[in-house]
């Protein structure tokens, strides 16, 4: 096990509380890393400062926290509309200027990282314009296809979302192949969007697989299985949990409320189905409080006790790029799984066989009611998830680090 290395961690936004995937994925690693001896520098964009729980949370794992508040004033708007003119959106609002990009090379300067990890390609910038001050290799870590992902959401957005995404969409793909091109390694969420870029000509990207919750891991039942149906109190028949504000997500609930729950009361009347997530739009709140037997939790506080209310764990979401945390955290559940294929996608083979997967709603309806029904279905153990999901992931991703490190050295 390699300790001692020394990573500046660029997010593009604050990774505590871990309230959604792209939070959930940076946040494990970094404890993970701490626990397998790394020092960390967390650097991080935020609207407004953090409070103490976070600064407290975050200190128990990174031993320097240099968070930044956007900046709201005029010229903070008019330096981002110059940026604009070259760079994607999402990038204008992560790049420092002046007396912010001077406080934070010094403040970086000073921990002396052995490499910095840019913890999104929107961070990849900075990342790259630090490198070239400090002479240290930098990183990134590929959540999505982000041209590809964006457009994905575009196609269900309306309105001023529509707007927003054509805009964001702007030097999106130009840029996203600059950073690859310019970083010494990029590590990717997906097995599926790795080969796209390898397909690209890219060669020095790697699959690095998001993590599963660690404390579950941890502490496994003698079986090696997490808790069976039988031993918790099951309240739902269904239960989707995810982010209810993203297109993606927002469109994949609705078709399972308005297409496939309906298959479903029809040979189960008194099915209980539980919709939960942070930040639900309108369209979902008014659906659920047409539905008598769909009950919505906005903003759960456990993620893992909402899936074990549950028989059956369901992602009906069809469209995006990039790895689902939530079809990740759903294997540690000893719950039958049923998806549409975008589930599956980016995961290494050997945990695709533990998916039930739909092509259709009424597939999907009679994969619930099948799995409802049958007592033995096929899961996995947390060992095997362990070695897919857990700590041996980050040890090959220290190893992969300190090839980047020597490489760039010699």
């Amino acid at each position: 096990m390699l300790s001692g290395m020394k990573i500046t961690v660029i997010a593009m936004e604050i990774p505590y509380p871990p309230i959604h995937g792209g939070r959930v994925d940076i946040w494990r690693r970094i404890v993970a890393l701490s626990k397998l001896g790394v020092e960390l520098q967390l650097v991080c964009w935020n609207y407004a400062p953090p409070t103490s729980e976070e600064i407290t949370e975050i200190g128990k794992y990174a031993k320097q926290f240099y968070p930044i508040t956007y900046r709201k004033n005029v010229a903070s708007y008019l330096q981002r509309g110059f940026d604009f003119l070259k760079y994607p959106l999402q990038v204008t609002s992560r790049i420092p200027h002046g007396s912010d990009w001077q406080e934070l090379l010094q403040s970086i300067q000073a921990f002396n990282p052995d490499v910095i990890m840019a913890d999104h390609v929107h961070c990849g910038l900075t990342a790259q314009q630090l490198r070239n001050h400090l002479n240290c290799p930098f990183v990134v870590r590929s959540h999505d296809i982000e041209h590809l992902h964006y457009g994905y959401w575009m196609q269900s957005a309306q309105g001023l979302g529509k707007l927003k995404l054509m805009l964001t969409l702007w030097h999106l793909k130009s840029y996203e192949f600059s950073i690859f091109k310019a970083c010494n390694a990029f590590f990717d969420i997906s097995v599926d969007d790795l080969k796209f870029w390898q397909d690209q000509g890219f060669t020095n990207g790697k699959f690095l697989a998001p993590l599963t919750d660690l404390a579950s891991l941890e502490n496994p039942q003698a079986d090696g299985h997490s808790k069976k149906i039988s031993d918790v109190e099951t309240v739902f028949d269904v239960v989707f949990l995810g982010n209810l504000r993203t297109e993606n997500n927002v469109a994949g609930v609705i078709w399972f409320l308005q297409e496939v729950l309906p298959f479903l009361q029809a040979q189960l009347p008194t099915i209980q189905v539980l919709i939960a997530g942070s930040n639900p739009e309108t369209s979902v709140i008014e659906i659920c409080d047409k539905l008598a037997n769909v009950t919505l939790i906005p903003n759960p506080v456990s993620a893992r006790d909402t899936y074990q209310s549950g028989k059956v764990l369901i992602n009906p979401v069809a469209t995006g790029s990039g790895t689902s945390i939530k079809s990740v955290d759903m294997l540690t559940l000893n719950r039958p799984i049923v998806t549409l294929k975008k589930g599956l996608f980016g995961l290494p083979s050997a945990a695709c066989k533990y998916f039930k997967v739909a092509s259709d709603a009424e597939t999907f309806g009679q994969l619930i009611i099948d799995s409802l029904e049958d007592k033995n279905d096929n899961l996995p153990s947390q060992i095997e998830i362990q070695s897919l999901f857990g700590y041996p992931v980050i040890e090959r991703f220290l190893t992969d680090l300190q090839a980047v490190i020597d490489e760039h050295s010699s």
